[in-house]
């Protein structure tokens, strides 16, 4: 019986302008979000592909004048060997790799950069890692799959769905069937199974395409993305479920869903967002930048003091003997450490306050399965705001270790040899992927979905007329 229901409720399907309509938009948003996803990330690999192959023609060069001055010879570039001029110059380029599953939540990538050049010049204070971009752009997000399976996808199902009983209560024909030897709420969700099937299998088809455009293979995080995406379907049908079992007339199902949708996809999420903002909020960045430029003012001004302040902290970098030819760069690099110490708590209090803000959102992340997925999605992609925390502190204690690898140089007075060259320090970082919190995400959905389920099976009778 089960089987024959399910043929049944197939063919009706397969005769259904209106699910067939649906069907074809729902592969189109899809088809177009995924062209959207790979655009960006190819866009993404050309432009690092870019950076590193220009990164890596000014390190050549350095290493060419370091050999031609081993063998003997006075290049009219050799001050490219000047430990300044390398570590300003040349520089290093930091860089977060763009993976093949970033195109399926751009998430954080089109604010935060994936590259960033590393000079002794900079502090750790002034390091940037926005993007200028379209602030309107900005503002609705990007048309990328996270967005279309989050706002879009229970929209559609709602469309399918709403009606599925009250229909049939309407026409009259739900009587016929409560006559039948068949649990009628049985009957109902051999309904909503094969939709959701439906739904499951075109959106396996579209990925596969999706993964063999990019030509990757499929791992454990992309059954991971998988079954988040399972399971905030089987919330959005077991939603549209109880609604039908206790509704009435498809206007009101309609309209429950709908609010539902308003409530858990906009409402709930932009409240949290905005209750972070408000009880956690960051000092004034605008603030920061005026300390720093007056902090930097002050030291410039007495630079002789602070230079034989700062030797007399590190007495093993003080030299009197020869020629001082990197004078202003000792004051400098000693000007620079003691403005960091000095700006420290206020660089620390605001990203103590980024930390807090981020905690309360995944504090609250349970109010809204659509919080619960998008920030599965994104953190399963590699795109997620905790993901750029990670690349941003990586960068900050690089940019310490690479200053620092010059500083003994420039108070020793000497310039760069092969040997210190090949000593360079070299910047890696591997994104992480917090599987517990996915996996909570994960276990909620599905708790919250089965838990909707055992409720509309609970009722205790469907209305079966107006």
């Amino acid at each position: 019986m089960l089987i024959q229901n399910i043929i049944h409720e197939i063919r009706l399907l397969s005769r259904s302008y209106w699910f067939l309509a649906l069907s074809l938009i729902f592969i189109l948003l899809c088809l177009y979000a995924g062209y959207n996803g790979m655009t960006h990330h190819e866009f993404r690999t050309v432009e690092l592909d870019q950076a590193k192959a220009e990164q890596q023609e000014l390190i050549d060069n350095v290493f060419s004048v370091a050999q031609a001055v081993q063998n003997g010879e006075s290049p009219d570039n050799a001050y490219r060997l000047s430990p300044m001029n390398a570590s300003i110059s040349t520089g290093a380029l930091a860089y977060m790799a763009p993976e093949p599953l970033n195109m399926f939540a751009i998430g954080q990538s089109d604010l935060y950069t994936h590259q960033i050049k590393i000079s002794a010049r900079e502090d750790i204070a002034t390091l940037t890692f926005t993007e200028m971009s379209n602030p309107v752009q900005l503002l609705f997000g990007n048309f990328d799959l996270v967005f279309v399976f989050t706002y879009l996808i229970p929209l559609i199902i709602i469309a399918f769905t709403y009606n599925l009983q009250s229909q049939e209560l309407e026409s009259g024909r739900l009587k016929l069937l409560a006559s039948s030897p068949i649990n009628p709420k049985i009957w109902l969700f051999q309904r909503y199974l094969t939709r959701f099937l439906s739904i499951c299998f075109i959106l396996g088809v579209i990925n596969i395409l999706l993964l063999l455009v990019l030509n990757a293979d499929p791992d454990a995080r992309l059954t991971s993305m998988a079954l988040a995406t399972f399971a905030y379907l089987c919330f959005w049908f077991a939603v549209s479920f109880l609604v039908n079992v206790f509704g009435t007339t498809s206007g009101q199902n309609a309209v429950v869903l709908l609010s539902i949708w308003i409530v858990l996809v906009l409402i709930i999420p932009a409240t949290v967002n905005q209750q972070a903002n408000s009880i956690y909020p960051t000092p004034s960045r605008v603030l920061l930048l005026n300390e720093i430029r007056e902090t930097k003012k002050e030291l410039s001004e007495e630079q002789d003091k602070v230079l034989a302040e700062y030797l007399r902290n590190h007495p093993e970098l003080a030299r009197n003997e020869g020629e001082n030819r990197f004078a202003y760069w000792q004051g400098f690099f000693a000007s620079q450490e003691m403005m960091e110490q000095s700006l420290s708590p206020l660089i620390e209090q605001f990203d103590t306050q980024l930390a807090k803000q981020s905690s309360w959102v995944n504090t609250w992340r349970f109010l809204s399965p659509a919080i619960l997925f998008q920030s599965s999605f994104t953190e399963l992609a590699g795109t997620s705001s905790r993901q750029y925390n990670e690349f941003k502190a990586g960068v900050k204690d690089f940019s310490i270790s690479w200053r620092e690898f010059f500083m003994p140089m420039v108070f020793e007075n000497r310039m760069l040899t092969i040997s210190d060259l090949e000593l360079l320090p070299s910047f890696e970082h591997q994104v992480t992927v917090d599987r517990r919190f996915t996996s909570t995400n994960l276990i909620a959905l599905m708790a919250i979905s089965g838990l909707l389920l055992a409720i509309g099976f609970r009722k205790q009778q469907m209305l079966f007329q107006l």
